[in-house]
């Protein structure tokens, strides 16, 4: 696969997470994966805020540390696993195996929340199946052993 060609595939991986997540920004290259973009899919993926975001961003030192925060939190919080090998420096600096990794990590959190969420409802379709065969048992049950 070409660069150009896997670049277009990232980008691809990039719209439609922003698609999923029902948000506006679209991205045309790579390095439109700015801050912007990773904070409304922290926000949209995990329904959360990001912590110690920097809401009136007004520097690239301050993208820098509202893409670190993402990355921070995603590692301690969500992954529990080392992060180190992407810094939110090289995303706004647009380091392109950097926006691709984060890309990556967002994109296999949707999968594996969408099939969490599949689980459960099939879980609790499961034990709402139960539990309405359970509350007939026990009236048959009871009148068996008055016999």
């Amino acid at each position: 696969m070409g660069t150009q060609e896997g670049e277009r595939d990232w980008i691809d991986v990039a719209n439609n997470l922003l698609r999923q997540c029902h948000t506006n920004p679209r991205v045309r290259k790579l390095t439109d994966c700015d801050a912007d973009v990773f904070i409304a899919l922290y926000e949209n993926i995990l329904g959360e805020k990001v912590p110690d975001y920097i809401a009136a961003a007004g520097s690239q030192e301050d993208d820098i540390h509202n893409v670190q925060s993402v990355i921070d939190s995603l590692s301690l919080d969500y992954l529990q696993i080392s992060l180190s090998h992407i810094t939110g420096e090289n995303v706004i600096r647009g380091d392109k195996d950097s926006i691709k990794n984060l890309l990556e990590i967002f994109d296999g959190l949707l999968e594996y929340l969408k099939e969490e969420m599949i689980e459960e409802s099939q879980n609790d379709g499961i034990a709402a199946v139960r539990n309405s065969t359970a509350t007939e048992e026990p009236e048959q049950s009871s009148s068996s052993i008055g016999e």
